[in-house]
């Protein structure tokens, strides 16, 4: 069977994982690697021995037939790459947030639908195993309704320095747990209330410190995030991940800093077996399923604008201290 030929857009840390992900897939290759940084590349290209690396990515699709790009460049120049892809015909998993203005997301959105190619986001939790179970438990009815949630993530000080004031920790780390809530509670969302603290990071690099996040759905469903990049550089976890959300029939509860999953009902307790797995390989293999099916993408370009918005209301709500409404 002829493999699928995959190119990655962007070879920082993030497109490094990529790399290791579907390199390790028995029905893909990672053909070519596409970057400004021609000292990267060539690392790169001699550490996973990938045939060949370009610095100009129209060039990339012009010499090499692919079939499906990941896109990870930073946050805020995902756009043309999307519109480049779009226009040469391949599938595209980009990287969250989906852009860092609705403008953008909009934009990549009327390009991949001009040139109906598939969209799939980034959204790794969708893909964390001790996620997907609480997801498909709420799915299947099992505990009922979602009613409330509380989630966390956290990395050390030091990512946050790594990134150099490059983008919000909500944009870094709470756009995962935003898409992750919205698949279970829906879109029908009414307030986004928000606050931030700044401190050391903010002090060095000019953005916040931390965010709690509360959602609000038209339901009376509420959820509650935290995220920040304070943690102190002693924690032997680089990312601390928690998230519990109570259901009418039961609830369920992750904890893979405390490596713990439980999920509880009125007649019964579990704790399914941890697989402390980061993800990264499922969501390559879920995207080759729909560039070689008619599969869908668990988070497409919807679930991509929709956790956006999220996000400028939480900066908004942020800065002004108060409710902000949200239409999806």
């Amino acid at each position: 069977m002829k493999k699928v030929r995959i190119g990655i857009i962007g070879t920082g840390l993030i497109g490094e994982v990529h790399i290791q992900a579907f390199n390790k897939h028995p029905l893909c290759e990672v053909v070519a690697i596409c970057d400004m940084n021609e000292s990267r590349l060539r690392e790169m290209q001699a550490t996973y021995g990938i045939p060949e690396v370009y610095s100009n990515q129209l060039e990339m699709h012009e010499k090499c037939p692919l079939d499906g790009v990941v896109i990870a460049t930073p946050d805020q120049y995902h756009r043309e790459p999307v519109l480049i892809a779009a226009r040469a015909g391949v599938d595209i998993l980009l990287e969250k947030p989906i852009a860092t203005t609705v403008e953008d997301a909009e934009a990549i959105i009327h390009a991949v639908n001009t040139a109906n190619v598939k969209l799939m986001l980034g959204m790794t939790l969708r893909y964390i195993p001790e996620y997907a179970h609480i997801q498909q438990q709420f799915q299947k009815g099992e505990l009922g309704l979602p009613i409330n949630a509380y989630s966390r993530r956290a990395v050390r000080k030091s990512e946050g320095y790594r990134l150099n004031g490059r983008c919000s920790v909500n944009e870094y780390l709470g756009v995962h747990d935003i898409d992750f809530l919205l698949s279970i509670f829906g879109r029908d969302v009414d307030t986004v209330y928000s606050t931030s603290g700044n401190f050391e990071i903010f002090d060095k690099l000019g953005v916040a410190d931390y965010y709690w996040n509360i959602i609000k759905w038209k339901s009376g469903a509420t959820a509650a995030l935290q995220v920040t990049w304070n943690e102190p550089e002693g924690n032997k976890n680089l990312l601390e991940m928690e998230c519990y959300v109570n259901g009418t029939k039961g609830s369920a509860h992750v904890n893979l800093g405390g490596q713990q999953l439980n999920v509880a009902t009125n007649t019964y307790c579990d704790y399914p077996e941890l697989t402390l797995d980061n993800g990264y390989h499922i969501e390559a293999d879920h995207f080759i399923k729909c560039i070689l099916t008619d599969e869908s993408p668990y988070a497409g370009g919807q679930a991509g604008v929709d956790a956006l918005k999220i996000m400028i209301a939480a900066e908004k709500s942020s800065k002004e201290g108060l409710p902000v409404q949200v239409k999806l």
